[in-house]
Parts: structure tokens; sequence; C-alpha cells
């Protein structure tokens, strides 16, 4: 389409001897609150104290990484500064590397 033709191209096998991914659908937090996404429900502090708690339960069980999407960059930049405030990024950052996508502006 683009009219480019590439010089090398290669493909890879992969063989992955577990499963990878693993969805989980949350609908109460450890202390049995029930948690949300909705919008009215985003930035009540027992909300996201369960999903950053439940964050931290699973970066300290899972063997391998995690990704943990939010539903926009301001989303993201609120709850990761209550984590922080709470100390659950610390928790966080205990068992696992966090790599935090930045919005690219301009």
């Amino acid at each position: 389409i683009l009219g480019v033709t590439p010089c090398s191209a290669l493909a890879l096998n992969m063989t992955l001897a577990r499963e990878c991914v693993c969805p989980v659908v949350v609908t109460r937090g450890a202390d049995q609150t029930p948690v949300s996404t909705r919008y009215e429900s985003r930035l009540d502090p027992t909300n996201v104290r369960n999903y950053g708690r439940l964050v931290a339960e699973l970066a300290a069980a899972v063997p391998d990484g995690l990704v943990v999407f939010f539903v926009s960059y301001s989303y993201m930049d609120y709850v990761i500064s209550r984590w922080h405030d709470m100390g659950l990024l610390r928790e966080i950052s205990s068992h696992k590397l966090i790599f935090i996508e930045t919005q690219v502006v301009g």
C-alpha cells in the first residue's frame, strides 16, 4: 500500500509452556466492597484502594509481568497518585518493575 519493499523479513515461531493470559472479572474488593469502573464510582477512594490492593496482590503472586489498563491518561494519573499516597505503589514495586506509559504530546 505504501510502496515500501522490506529488505528483510523474519517470522519466529513461539511455543509457550503455559497459559500467559488470565482474564479476571472483579466485582468486590478484598474488603467485600463492590468495585466498579462506572464513571460515578471511579474517584471513590474505596474503589481506588481495592483496585490497588488487587494489583499489589497479583504482583506478589504472578511470576511474570502484569499489564494494567486505565480508561484514560488523566484517570491513570489520578489513580497512580492515590496509590502512591496509600503506599500501594511501593508495595507493587517491591514485586515488579513499574513502567508507566506517558502520553505523547505534540
